[in-house]
């Protein structure tokens, strides 16, 4: 009897094409559904308060801390989603039960230390990335409010994970549509209603990723063979074979938690260079990326799909499934990114009106539009190879380029630049040396490393 056996898709036979797209569409439209958590609060703090935009920018520059807390929780959700998809394509149905047990006690504990840890160190961080005196307070309010559901969040993401990792795109998305509703909602009630102002859309999104959570999990321990297993997958004590699988995990899992650490940091720095040319380009860069942030969706869920399809072919031994499963899902991405680039700069100025009407942040944001946007394919592709690597167990191979290109290469280029030209040029140079850069690296190890030791020639 195979695990959720009515919503999973086994990815060793049939089309390539139609399993991608079937498991990729859901993802993409929950990963729509995430971004708008926060998009939601800026769009709503930016109508219901007039601050001249200070809100916004608050909200705005904490994202920085939370997408690395973030990204480094999902580094070892990727390596539990690699050892259930890997095991799950292998038909190990013992294997993909104890995996799954580890990887929720996994989420609990490292949420609490992240919580304890962010609540703490809040004001530090936005010391550390200049964060202007006229929304120090915002800032620090909504971070502070925003960390204190983490726990909520973060075992989301590794539920979301684990039924990923079995196939299973279709009912994170429909509880992500549930509790974006949720959000909205309450959003309206605590910073319109209830004048909570930026604090209140944090303790809105915390509720809303609280029911999220909930659902995933009754979904994990009721569902298939898990359901008559429910309580013994989480008292079930402690053997050797666990231990190896939670090496697994670790092993998978950390170099990507590093990786997207490391890129986090990066953008911090980044950040920080941002935040010394005032509130007006802190908002605007803040607008931009949530257009960003849309545009390069596809290019996550594409990734995402890619790494269960190679997980689960690779397991099974299906090589050759691999290898064109990757030339697919590259096309794939590349043409729905670069599609959606062209439509973002036609929107543009509608899209940066939704949150703000000031000529000023409408001009940088256009600036920004036309210097990022048609670079965007590299993205696309980088997020193919980076995947891919991780299906296949790889995960240092495409963590590597990224934490030396994302990370160092970015960090010392703006480094250099932005003394010299102290405008958004020298943000915009350092962000095509890394994207080039990593592209070529992750490339070069696929064809001339990887592709001879796994046989893909």
């Amino acid at each position: 009897m195979s695990l959720f056996s009515k919503e999973t898709q086994l990815m060793t036979e049939g089309s390539i094409s139609r399993h991608i797209i079937k498991f990729a569409i859901p993802l993409l439209i929950g990963n729509i559904l995430q971004q708008s958590y926060q998009l939601v609060d800026m769009v709503i703090v930016g109508r219901c308060i007039d601050d001249g935009g200070l809100s916004i920018a608050a909200v705005g520059v904490s994202s920085s801390f939370i997408g690395m807390m973030i990204g480094l929780f999902m580094g070892l959700s990727t390596g539990a989603g690699i050892v259930i998809s890997n095991a799950y394509g292998a038909g190990k149905t013992r294997r993909v039960k104890q995996s799954i047990r580890l990887s929720l006690w996994v989420a609990l504990g490292f949420a609490l230390l992240l919580t304890v840890f962010s609540v703490f160190c809040c004001d530090w961080i936005l010391e550390l990335i200049n964060t202007t005196d006229d929304i120090f307070d915002l800032a620090s309010t909504y971070l502070t409010l925003y960390c204190l559901g983490f726990v909520p969040l973060l075992v989301y993401n590794m539920g979301t994970a684990i039924l990923q990792a079995l196939g299973n795109s279709t009912s994170p998305f429909y509880y992500l549509a549930i509790t974006c509703v949720l959000n909205v909602v309450l959003d309206l009630v605590f910073v319109q209603g209830l004048e909570m102002g930026v604090g209140g859309a944090a303790i809105a999104t915390v509720i809303s990723k609280c029911i999220a959570t909930a659902l995933v999990l009754r979904k994990i321990l009721t569902s298939g063979v898990m359901k008559a297993y429910g309580e013994k997958v989480l008292k079930e004590k402690a053997t050797a074979s666990n231990g190896r699988l939670l090496g697994l995990i670790l092993k998978f899992g950390v170099p990507i938690a590093i990786q997207s650490v490391t890129m986090s940091m990066s953008n911090m720095v980044l950040q920080g260079n941002i935040n010394l040319l005032g509130t007006s380009v802190i908002a605007a860069w803040s607008i931009f990326g949530k257009i960003d942030g849309y545009i390069l969706l596809p290019t996550v869920s594409f990734r995402m799909a890619i790494t269960t399809f190679t997980g689960q072919n690779y397991g099974a031994k299906r090589l050759d499934r691999v290898k064109e499963g990757k030339r697919v899902v590259s096309l794939m991405s590349v043409g729905t990114t670069v599609g959606l680039g062209a439509l973002a700069l036609l929107l543009c100025e509608p899209l940066v009106r939704l949150f703000d009407d000031s000529p000023e942040i409408l001009d940088i944001c256009w600036e920004m539009a036309l210097y990022m946007i048609p670079f965007y394919f590299t993205l696309a592709l980088i997020h193919v190879y980076t995947g891919l690597f991780n299906g296949l167990g790889k995960p240092v191979f495409g963590s590597a380029a990224m934490i030396i290109c994302m990370c160092f290469i970015r960090v010392a280029c703006v480094a250099v630049a932005f003394p010299i030209l102290e405008s958004t040029l020298a943000i915009y140079l350092a962000y095509y040396a890394s994207w080039f850069s990593c592209l070529f690296i992750l490339m070069g190890e696929y064809h001339f490393i990887l592709k001879k030791q796994l046989g893909l020639n």
